[in-house]
C-alpha cells in the first residue's frame, strides 16, 4: 500500500467518525427537547405569578395596586362596602381594616389560577406577603371573610376551607353571628354544582336540579361544607 492509499483510508475513517458524532448529537437533542417543554408553567399548576404593592384597600377582599390594577382575592368573600354612599354591610369596615393591616407596606406576590380576570376586568389572585403569609387564608382564619367557591379557580379550595373552619370553631369575626346548633324550621337548599345555599322559599333554590340539590339543616352546616349564601335570598352577615 502506497502513501496515497494510506492517506485516503485515514481520511475516510475520519469522515465516518464525524458523521457518527453528528447523528448521535442530533438524537440526543431530539430526546432532550420534550423534557424541557414539560417544565413550562401553566395556569392549572398555579405557577404564574407577579410581585406588586397595594396603593389602596377597597374592602376586605379587594385592593388596588400602584400600577392601577384592581385585585380581587380568589376563593373568599368579605362584607361589602358602598364607598359612593358611605355605607357598609355589618363588619365591612372591620374586614377592610384587617386587610389593610395584612398588606399595607408589604411587597405582595400575586399567584394566579386558571382564570386571571373576572367579568369586571379585575385581576384574580392568591395574594402572599414577602414573608410567606397567605393573605386570602389569613382573612378567613381571622373571621373577616367566608369561602366563595367559583369554578375553575379552585386550586386552593381545601386550604381556604380549612382556614375558615379554624375561625368557625373559635367564633371569630363573622362567625359570632352563626349558631352551630340553630334549628331551622326549614332546611336550606344547597346546590352541589355552584356551592351556594338558598332559603327554602327562594325561587333560584327551587330551580336546582334534583341531582345537584342537597339539604343543609342550618347556615353553619352550609358554611362548614364549603357553601356560600345565595345573595338573592340570604343576607350575610345578618344586620
Amino acid at each position: 500500500m502506497n502513501a496515497f492509499d494510506v492517506i485516503l483510508k485515514n481520511s475516510i475513517r475520519c469522515c465516518i467518525g464525524l458523521i457518527v458524532l453528528i447523528l448521535a448529537a442530533s438524537v440526543g437533542f431530539c430526546e432532550a427537547e420534550p423534557r424541557k417543554r414539560a417544565h413550562f408553567p401553566s395556569f392549572a399548576a398555579g405557577n404564574l405569578q407577579s410581585w406588586a404593592m397595594a396603593k389602596w384597600i377597597a374592602d376586605g377582599d379587594t385592593i388596588i395596586l400602584h400600577d392601577g390594577r384592581h385585585v380581587r382575592y380568589i376563593g373568599i368573600d368579605s362584607p361589602e362596602i358602598d364607598h359612593k354612599n358611605h355605607r357598609a354591610e355589618p363588619m365591612g369596615n372591620a374586614a377592610r381594616s384587617m386587610n389593610r393591616r395584612l398588606v399595607d407596606g408589604w411587597k405582595l406576590r400575586l399567584a394566579y389560577d386558571r382564570e386571571k380576570k373576572d367579568r369586571y376586568g379585575r385581576t384574580l389572585a392568591y395574594v402572599y406577603r414577602s414573608d410567606g403569609l397567605f393573605v386570602n387564608a389569613e382573612l378567613l382564619k381571622q373571621g373577616f371573610a367566608h369561602v366563595l367557591y367559583r369554578f375553575p379557580n379552585i386550586s386552593k379550595e381545601k386550604i381556604l376551607l380549612s382556614a375558615q373552619r379554624i375561625a368557625m370553631e373559635n367564633g371569630r369575626g363573622i362567625w359570632r353571628h352563626v349558631d352551630k346548633d340553630h334549628k331551622q324550621p326549614h332546611a336550606y337548599l344547597g346546590n352541589r354544582r355552584s356551592r351556594r345555599f338558598h332559603a327554602h322559599d327562594c325561587l333560584m333554590g327551587q330551580r336546582i336540579s334534583e341531582k345537584n340539590q342537597i339539604s343543609l339543616k342550618n347556615q353553619w352546616t352550609g358554611f362548614w361544607s364549603g357553601y356560600a349564601p345565595a345573595r338573592e335570598c340570604i343576607d350575610f352577615p345578618p344586620p
